[in-house]
């Protein structure tokens, strides 16, 4: 959390939204050669991929030493530019930074986006004077400001980018709030590969202004994001952030990675933006009450947002496990236990009727189930499957493939659960994940291609478990919520 006291910022950081996205951005920084000060991107780097990325709106160079930049008129400042700007992305060193907001409050800018680091995340008392200087500079002229210290926006739709190397990212309906910058290019470059469409993606860095509470009510709000993630090390208020999310939650789920909860993950948030962590107990007391979802990783995040994507809503995690060999079967359901799901015993009439048809040599066929013999039998696994889906005991299917035999022949059993999950037996859905994956196979491509089909297939067991629990856990919530209001 960043501490700058007597200032009050509220009123400013509730403006975000208003034009946005951006239909005109000026880059303050926007060198001829490309060379640089500081590392990371520099403003070359970011004019030159907006135009390639084919940014919508209009687009001014900034550099008071040039006439022209790549073949475009270059400006001496924002104040020059001769139009309102919706967005100024700031990339000069620090120390300049105060006269350049200085400027886009002259020329009446919307957002000031500081990519430049520099500031208190350096702990330094340079470091701190600056941003105490840009944050009293900003909030007297009602000026909005990103960062400092972040790579801002990127709209896939508008064709906005803070990352041009990762090339054109897919439209969707998942929104990412991230206080890393790095964080942001991981999950955006990884996002396909889960049939995860990107809405809006934002790295705000140090969060002086506005922070992720502000993004959060502003993705609450927008009609194209139906799911949203987040990122973060530190917040300045963490009572709005209760609020805010407790009043997303109902509309669309929230899932949230809290950086900097154990000694050495704090201090390497402060040192990267500045941010005092809290206590791992405030923070369970905070899922609790708001309905976020939690997860501990970035993979984690990913397999869980595409499961609330692909999957339909469910609220029981009762879990039928289809293996292949003892020691997997074993494996697996020690896993589903550690995360949390039941693995209940099928009824009776379950348990007759699989006998009636399903050799017991070598398999098992108790839940969780070691069928080799019955994965690959076009006849008897749609007939199992179906017979599981009819059990009141089980809500959702779980079938295990080993990464050999999901590149070898697994291509059969994804039809037929894919032919499953579109028939929807007695309300029920079926997942897939792959098990005993050291790596000499492959099979992320096959993964992704029936994710593109709409099948939730994971990457792990284990990943599969967390999802199918944070997400039934998430649907209770809101069914609890909503009985109790």
């Amino acid at each position: 959390m960043i501490r700058v006291e007597k200032i009050d910022t509220q009123a400013d950081s509730r403006r975000f939204g208003t034009a946005f996205p951006p239909a005109s951005i000026a880059i303050v920084g926007t060198s001829r050669t490309g060379a640089s000060e500081i590392p990371g991107y520099n403003g070359l780097q970011l004019f030159e991929g907006l135009r390639k990325y084919g940014y919508k709106g209009r687009l001014y160079p900034v550099n008071p030493k040039a006439r022209e930049i790549m073949g475009e008129k270059a400006y001496p400042s924002v104040v020059a530019i001769p139009e309102r700007l919706d967005l100024a992305i700031v990339t000069v060193p620090a120390p300049r930074v105060p006269d350049v907001i200085d400027d886009c409050a002259a020329a009446g800018t919307r957002y000031v986006h500081i990519c430049t680091s520099g500031f208190g995340e350096t702990g330094l008392p340079e470091g701190r004077r600056l941003e105490q200087m840009v944050l009293e500079k900003a909030v007297r002229s009602g000026l909005a400001l990103i960062g400092p210290n972040c790579m801002g926006f990127s709209v896939p739709a508008a064709r906005i980018t803070a990352f041009p190397d990762i090339g054109v990212l897919p439209e969707g309906t998942v929104g990412f709030i991230s206080q890393s910058g790095g964080h942001a290019r991981t999950f955006m470059t990884n996002a396909p590969t889960m049939n995860l469409g990107l809405s809006t993606v934002v790295s705000y860095g140090n969060g002086l202004m506005l922070d992720a509470v502000d993004f959060t009510e502003y993705l609450a709000e927008d009609a194209g994001t139906e799911m949203i993630c987040i990122y973060l090390e530190g917040i300045r208020d963490g009572g709005r952030l209760i609020q805010v999310v407790k009043r997303t939650t109902p509309l669309k789920p929230v899932i949230l990675m809290k950086g900097g909860l154990t000694g050495p993950g704090a201090i390497a948030a402060s040192s990267h933006t500045g941010s005092l962590a809290g206590s791992q107990s405030i923070w369970r007391g905070f899922y609790r009450q708001t309905g976020a979802v939690e997860v501990d990783t970035l993979e984690e995040m990913a397999d869980t947002a595409m499961a609330f994507h692909l999957l339909s809503p469910f609220v029981g995690a009762a879990t039928a496990v289809m293996t292949m060999g003892g020691g997997s079967t074993v494996q697996a359901g020690d896993m589903c236990g550690r995360e949390g799901l039941n693995v209940p015993r099928y009824s009776r009439k379950t348990s007759e009727g699989l006998a009636g048809f399903i050799s017991s040599v070598n398999q098992g066929l108790s839940n969780p189930m070691d069928i080799p013999g019955l994965m690959f039998d076009p006849s008897g696994f749609p007939r199992a499957l179906r017979l599981i889906a009819a059990d009141p005991n089980i809500d959702i299917i779980l079938t295990g493939l080993p990464a050999e035999q999901m590149v070898q022949e697994g291509d059969a059993v994804m039809e037929e659960i894919a032919a499953f999950n579109q028939e929807r037996p007695f309300g029920k859905q079926a997942v897939a994940a792959v098990t005993d994956n050291w790596g000499r196979y492959a099979v992320e491509e096959h993964c992704r291609r029936w994710r593109e089909s709409g099948m939730a297939v994971f990457r792990s067991f284990a990943g599969a478990c967390r999802a199918i629990n944070r997400v039934a856990a998430y649907y209770r919530h809101i069914r609890f919520q909503a009985d109790s209001g």
